[in-house]
């Protein structure tokens, strides 16, 4: 027996086709796969909402998503309190075989100008100054490991460039992007400790380097 696995699909609010459940034809495509019509439910729940949708109307799932993420926010902002070197390495082991960024800096930039240059909504922003709260912690995390690997930085920014990159190049902005490259920074990670250290070292290059657009 494996451990459990938690399965979620991204279910529209607003129905995907003509037919659908809550279908409103006003919407463009983008704007109905943009991930503010977009909420994540098991698979039983999403056939449900959809089958029943007299019980399931917009409201109430836009409802349900915003108590949902202020849920989440807040745990999120009590976890990045706790984290430490040890979770950091787990979330950024994947750096060992990384290919150093050829080029690129790490200015720092001012977080809401960088808010506001990738139109990240209060979503986004919310977990970004939550994640802030540790930066203290992250950069003195590299800063440790760049004594013992001086490329150790340079890989570290590579790999989350070369992802960032590849999400803008498949159309991928704003806070459809910042939830993917969220996932990227959580990817393989199964203790939330260490899937919230992923996403303190992603807030930590957000505001140093070049992933996301300065």
């Amino acid at each position: 027996m494996g451990d459990d696995t938690y399965v979620g699909e991204a279910a529209h609010i607003r129905g995907e086709k003509p037919g659908a459940a809550r279908y409103d034809s006003s919407m463009t495509d983008t704007e109905r796969d943009n991930v503010r019509n977009l909420i994540y439910l098991c698979t039983d729940h999403h056939t449900i909402i959809d089958k029943i949708e007299a019980d399931w109307p917009t409201t109430v799932l836009h409802e349900l998503k915003e108590t949902h993420e202020k849920l989440v926010r807040q745990a999120m902002e009590e976890a990045f309190a706790d984290i430490a070197f040890p979770e950091l390495q787990n979330a950024v082991s994947w750096v060992a075989n990384q290919v150093p960024a050829a080029n690129g800096s790490f200015e720092l930039t001012a977080p809401d100008e960088k808010i506001k240059k990738n139109a990240l909504s209060n979503g986004s922003r919310h977990i970004i100054a939550a994640g802030l709260m540790s930066r203290a912690t992250v950069a003195e995390y590299v800063e440790a490991e760049a004594q013992l690997d001086s490329d150790f930085p340079e890989r570290l920014k590579a790999g989350f460039l070369e992802e960032y990159y590849a999400r803008r190049k498949e159309g991928h902005q704003g806070d459809e992007l910042f939830e993917l490259m969220c996932a990227f920074a959580q990817r393989g990670l199964r203790r939330q400790s260490d899937k919230t250290a992923g996403i303190a070292v992603l807030v930590y290059l957000f505001e140093i380097c070049d992933v996301f657009e300065k």
